[in-house]
C-alpha cells in the first residue's frame, strides 16, 4: 500500500514545487524587467538633468539633483500617459512606434520588450470578461478562449466574440465567433487562464470541467 502511494505523492510535490517555482518566475520576470527599465531611465534622466539643474540653480547636492530627476521623470510619465489616453496620443504614439520599428537593431528589441510587456499586462485588460472552452481547430480538440463580448445573429441568437490565445505568447492568437451552445464555460479567472497560456499548460488546476 505505501509503495502504490509513494510515486503519487512524490509526484504531488513535484507538481507542487515546479507550479510554485513557475509561478513565482511569472511574477519575478516582469518586476525585474519594469526595475530595470526604470532604473536605466532614471540614470540617464539624471545625467542629462544634472548640467542643466546646476546652470538654472547653481551648484547643488547630487542627491538634490537625484530627487530633481525623480519628480521630472514621474512628471514625464505622468504626461505621456495622459496623452496616449486620447485619440491624438494615441496616433502620435503609433506613428513613434512606426519609427522604432523601421530601425533594424532597435525594431527587434523594441517589440520583443513590448511583447513581454504586453503579455504580462494582457490579464488586466477589461476587454477580457470571463474565459471559456471552445472546439479548436477541429471537433474534439478543445482550446482556451477568452470571451471578449457578444453580438446578435440574423435570426436573433447570441453570438460570443471569442479571441483564442497562442502559446507562450497570448498576445496573437485567432478571432473566433461561436454560438452559445458551442462555447463552455470555465471556472478559471482570466489571470489563471494567461499563466496557463504562458507556461504552456505546467501552470494549470488539478481539474478542468469541459
Amino acid at each position: 500500500m505505501m509503495s502504490a502511494q509513494t510515486p503519487s505523492l512524490a509526484g504531488r510535490i513535484k507538481r507542487h514545487v515546479r507550479n510554485r517555482l513557475l509561478s513565482g518566475v511569472l511574477v519575478l520576470v516582469p518586476l525585474a524587467i519594469t526595475v530595470f527599465v526604470i532604473r536605466v531611465l532614471f540614470k540617464t534622466m539624471g545625467s542629462i538633468l544634472a548640467p542643466v539643474v546646476k546652470l538654472l540653480l547653481g551648484p547643488l547636492d547630487d542627491r538634490v539633483v537625484l530627487v530633481i530627476a525623480l519628480v521630472v521623470f514621474a512628471v514625464l510619465v505622468y504626461l505621456v500617459g495622459l496623452i496616449t489616453a486620447h485619440i491624438v496620443g494615441r496616433r502620435l504614439l503609433a506613428l513613434g512606434e512606426g519609427i522604432i520599428l523601421r530601425i533594424p537593431v532597435v525594431r527587434t528589441i523594441y517589440a520583443g520588450a513590448k511583447q513581454v510587456i504586453d503579455s504580462f499586462s494582457l490579464s488586466n485588460r477589461g476587454s477580457f470578461t470571463e474565459v471559456v472552452v471552445v472546439d479548436y481547430p477541429r471537433p474534439g480538440l478543445k482550446a482556451l478562449a477568452f470571451v471578449t463580448g457578444t453580438m446578435q445573429g440574423r435570426d436573433g441568437r447570441t453570438l460570443y466574440k471569442l479571441f483564442i490565445p497562442t502559446t507562450p505568447n497570448p498576445t496573437s492568437g485567432v478571432l473566433a465567433i461561436a454560438e452559445e451552445d458551442q462555447v463552455v464555460r470555465m471556472a478559471l479567472s482570466v489571470e489563471e487562464a494567461v499563466k496557463m497560456v504562458v507556461s504552456a499548460g505546467m501552470l494549470s488546476p488539478p481539474r478542468l470541467d469541459c
